[in-house]
């Protein structure tokens, strides 16, 4: 009896492990927060240059595999340049609100609870620019992503997941509130080391 009740738990055990792991058909919300700090300083004084972006990103997704996964976000971003030159310090401002769409890929490793994954976004973000606290413009940016990462699934439904930088292109405008005319800025940036990014999921 002993030995059948181990046997049954055991096989009870090898059933919820091979259901843990992304599924065609899987809802998955959750999100991610990033942080990424960035200083400069002049050599022989003290002048100095910070950035600093934090953002917070909701997201629902559903699973169309095992391996892929399309969903919406919403991102909102808040973006610090404190810039210090003698005595006068300065300090910009720009916080966005940006939702968009977003398709991943995951790899699973072996049989582990641990996927490689890819992800693309697009987004279209708007908010203000503000200068030592008075706003100055308003802005809008369409922006993309390519992000590699990592998720860890614990149990059946809770997903932990990093991803470290990647590459992104934006398309911004700034429309003075001033008026005048609006000014477009178009970047590329490889950032795979300089910021990281950690998140929860659930999937159901």
């Amino acid at each position: 009896m002993k030995k059948m009740i181990v046997m049954a738990a055991l096989a009870l055990f090898g059933t919820q492990f091979a259901k843990a792991q992304v599924q065609k058909g899987n809802f998955l919300v959750g999100g991610s927060v990033g942080v990424n700090s960035v200083t400069g300083k002049v050599d022989g004084s003290d002048n100095k240059n910070t950035e600093t972006t934090f953002t917070i990103s909701p997201k629902a997704g559903y699973a169309l595999s095992d391996k892929w996964m399309v969903g919406v976000f919403v991102e909102g971003s808040f973006y610090t340049n404190k810039e210090k030159v003698g005595a006068t310090t300065t300090k910009d401002k720009t916080n966005t609100i940006a939702p968009g769409v977003f398709v991943r890929n995951y790899c699973q490793i072996a049989d582990s609870k641990v996927y490689f994954t890819s992800e693309a976004n697009v987004s279209y973000g708007f908010g203000t620019i503000e200068t030592n606290d008075v706003k100055t413009d308003k802005t809008s940016t369409i922006k993309a992503n390519l992000m590699p990462g990592i998720s860890y699934l614990v149990g059946k439904h809770l997903m932990l997941e990093g991803n470290i930088g990647g590459l992104t292109y934006s398309n911004q405008t700034i429309k003075p509130e001033a008026g005048g005319a609006d000014t477009k800025i178009s970047t590329l940036d490889f950032n795979f080391i300089k910021s990281f990014q950690v998140g929860v999921s659930f999937l159901f």
